[in-house]
């Protein structure tokens, strides 16, 4: 093993101890499962707005949005800028609206939110089940890209690097809940954000690699194609329900507005730095085998950006996959314990069993990862392709006061589901190709105009 193998694995050691002490501490303050998932109220507002930037920074953006530059160009960067944009309008629209109706009805969920709301126990349902399956897609996305980079920092076969991310996370995650998550997100936001600048000034000034040859043709992507995934991303800043947990979590609308500025300002530094990658990396080292592999290869194998930052570089992945994995782990686990677990046993739902549960989740996803179901952008693009069409006109609607009956609300989701997956299947085995025809603006197209008639005839509420 090298030296700089190393000091990488002494540094990944020192932060795996400083996330088990985290949630050690942060573990003697939960006493229900409330203070589990939502941290019971007392988490100031600035550090929910600083995780909300951290859970969506994965190792999906360092790896895979940081390398798409380099075959499709600087183009991409529009889809950065639709993130940034969502996430101004998701603080300034949604964050308080989300805020202060958790705070009248006690909700910890996203489903909890769809059955008070519209008083649907079977509309709950299918949401539940919507959000568990998105989200474990999206948990693919982030281990995958995690894993790579362990396997190429600590010269590890892709089997070894997934189940070193296994052991991490569910040491973390099972102590800590969302009180440790935040936590450590503001940490982790620090080295995630220095990690972002440090990549992007070392690409900006590397020499060209004698041996690199010519980069291959940029294989520019359609508008429509473009703006599919920009949506896709945006939707998640609106309704991903790991967003949404830390909208819950701030207590009342004002808090969520006091820090409005600081998500969306930290993440356009983040992903400014980020996005553009991929193209100026073009000619400084040969192309490589896949997209996704880019950046580690130019960070562990070729030591183009010098020993010190690789260290810097792994454990920024690191920090970053562990703020997003560590929230959603806990989506899915609180999910399946209060509208599931909780039901069936007919008791209050538990902090126990969640992370039992969560114990659970992050074994199946483990087992899964060994045979990757697709790339990382595509994942984490349907991900939120599902989660959008599905829930945003639905949940558009309820954090207003017009009024639609359950049944609309369910036929919404149901009708972004098919749209959704019909706009990702349907068009290959058809022949049909066109950039406009994508999962996303089919399925929020459906679900939109079932609703549609009842936005038009439906009086406000009082």
């Amino acid at each position: 093993m090298t030296g700089t193998r190393i000091a990488t694995g002494l540094a990944l050691g020192a932060y795996f101890l400083a996330l088990l002490g985290v949630g050690a501490l942060a573990a003697r303050r939960m006493k229900s499962f409330r203070d589990y998932i939502t941290g019971g109220g007392s988490i100031p507002a600035w550090m929910l707005a600083v995780s909300f930037m951290a859970n969506f920074v994965s190792a999906n953006s360092f790896v895979g949005h940081a390398a798409k530059s380099y075959e499709v160009g600087p183009a991409f960067c529009l889809v950065g800028a639709f993130l940034v944009a969502a996430c101004a309008l998701s603080f300034h629209v949604f964050a308080p609206r989300f805020a202060d109706f958790a705070r009248e009805h006690g909700t910890t969920t996203l489903p909890d939110f769809f059955e008070r709301r519209f008083g649907s126990r079977p509309l709950a349902v299918l949401v539940h089940w919507v959000v568990v399956a998105a989200t474990l897609i999206y948990i693919l996305a982030v281990v995958r890209s995690t894993a790579l980079v362990a396997a190429a920092g600590l010269g590890l076969g892709y089997p070894t690097a997934l189940g070193l991310i296994y052991v991490i996370t569910v040491a973390y995650c099972v102590l800590g809940g969302l009180w440790a998550d935040v936590f450590t997100d503001v940490i982790q936001s620090v080295v995630l954000v220095g990690g972002a600048i440090a990549l992007f000034v070392a690409v900006l000034v590397a020499s060209p690699d004698p041996a690199a040859g010519p980069p291959p043709p940029l294989r520019p992507m359609p508008l429509g194609a473009l703006l599919a995934i920009g949506l896709s991303g945006s939707v998640k800043l609106l309704v991903d329900p790991k967003q949404v947990l830390v909208f819950f979590a701030f207590g009342d609308g004002q808090a969520a507005r006091r820090f409005r500025w600081l998500a969306p300002l930290s993440l356009l530094l983040v992903l400014g730095c980020l996005f553009p990658v991929g193209y100026l990396a073009r000619g400084l080292t040969p192309a490589p085998s896949e997209v996704d592999a880019l950046v580690p290869t130019l960070v562990f194998e070729h030591h183009l950006l010098g020993a010190g930052f690789g260290v810097l570089f792994f454990i920024a992945i690191f920090a970053a996959s562990m703020s997003s994995l560590d929230s959603a782990l806990l989506v899915v686990a609180s999910c399946l314990e209060k509208h599931v677990a909780a039901p069936l046993a007919r008791t209050a739902p538990s902090a126990t069993r969640a992370r039992v549960l969560l114990l659970a989740v992050s074994t199946v996803v483990l087992l899964m990862s060994f045979w990757p179901l697709g790339g990382v952008v595509e994942l984490a693009t349907l991900s939120g392709a599902l989660l959008g069409a599905a829930l945003l006109p639905t949940i558009c609607v309820g954090l207003t006061r017009l009024e639609v009956p359950a049944s609309a609300a369910l036929a919404s989701v149901l009708a972004g589901l098919v749209g959704a997956l019909g706009g990702k299947l349907l068009p290959a085995a058809l022949g049909i190709r066109s950039p406009w025809l994508q999962d996303v603006f089919v399925g929020i197209a459906a679900s939109t105009l079932v609703l549609i008639p009842w936005l038009l005839t439906r009086p406000r509420a009082a």
